[in-house]
């Protein structure tokens, strides 16, 4: 809200928002049922919570930053003003028409959306995805493009390599796209991903929970190291557990039920 009333300090009038803009640039009030969302667009899901707040901000003050649309009159930047305004019932909009192709219009979603939490993992690898294949460019060149780690292009893109089964758990909220992106940018063997993917969800693994989970499954190297670190740590606390033993009295029950698991544990070693 302060950031509102900051901006409308400057602006005494929408119409007057042109001002702001380069004299090429012509704003002009479109009848909002005349404008469509573009079926290429980034982002898919849109956040309702956020649009009754923005839609409650335009009935009170407008549209204070025009929108940006392609000669179909699709929505390339604004989405969520798009949304917004059409919720507050607005008759007219402003907005900026300009000739882009595909390609340059999907980078300007990007770059408007990469730093902002209003767009998802899976909707951020679907857009490397097409820029992937529009430019004809490696996921290096790519990331050097958008200034991106190359680390970062790969582990996002992985997440579009989950099968159906996760991609369905993940729709559900069943497990977060940044657990699966972790799990399959590492994962070597994609057959394992419906166990981890289980287990994880079992479990309530965190990120390195599930990390380290992967790692022992790519190397068995891995796997033994880990569970040597876990004998050793039993065994340092079944020696203390001893020493005390000799100055605790411990009820008979409870020495049974002690009992018991340590000859469950020795049957699982044969």
């Amino acid at each position: 809200m302060g950031k509102i009333l900051e901006r409308l300090e400057e602006i005494e009038d929408i119409e007057n928002i042109s001002r702001k803009y380069d004299n090429s640039e012509n704003i002009e009030f479109i009848p909002i049922n005349k404008l469509k969302l573009s079926k290429k667009r980034i982002r898919k899901s849109i956040n309702r919570e956020e649009i009754n707040l923005m839609a409650k901000n335009l009935m009170q003050f407008g549209i204070l930053q025009p929108l940006e649309i392609n000669e179909k009159n699709e929505v390339v930047l604004g989405t969520r003003r798009f949304e917004a305004a059409k919720l507050a019932c607005l008759e007219k909009i402003p907005v900026i028409k300009r000739s882009t192709n595909e390609i340059h219009e999907i980078e300007k979603q990007l770059v408007s959306d990469l730093h902002t939490k209003s767009i998802s993992l899976l909707e951020r690898a679907d857009a490397f995805q097409q820029l992937l294949e529009l430019k004809n460019i490696s996921k290096y060149a790519l990331a050097k493009y958008l200034s991106l780690s190359n680390n970062l292009i790969c582990r996002t893109l992985s997440i579009l390599e989950a099968g159906p089964e996760t991609k369905e758990l993940m729709k559900k909220g069943k497990i977060s796209q940044r657990l699966v992106a972790a799990v399959l940018y590492r994962l070597k063997d994609k057959s394992k991903e419906k166990y981890i993917i289980n287990k994880i969800i079992k479990e309530k693994l965190s990120v390195a929970q599930a990390e380290n989970l992967v790692a022992e499954i790519n190397d068995s190297n891995i796997l033994k190291k880990h569970f040597l670190k876990q004998v050793k740590s039993f065994r340092t606390s079944l020696k203390k557990f001893k020493e005390k033993k000799k100055i605790i009295n411990i009820d008979k029950s409870e020495e049974k039920e002690i009992e018991k698991e340590i000859k469950d544990i020795k049957s699982m070693l044969n």
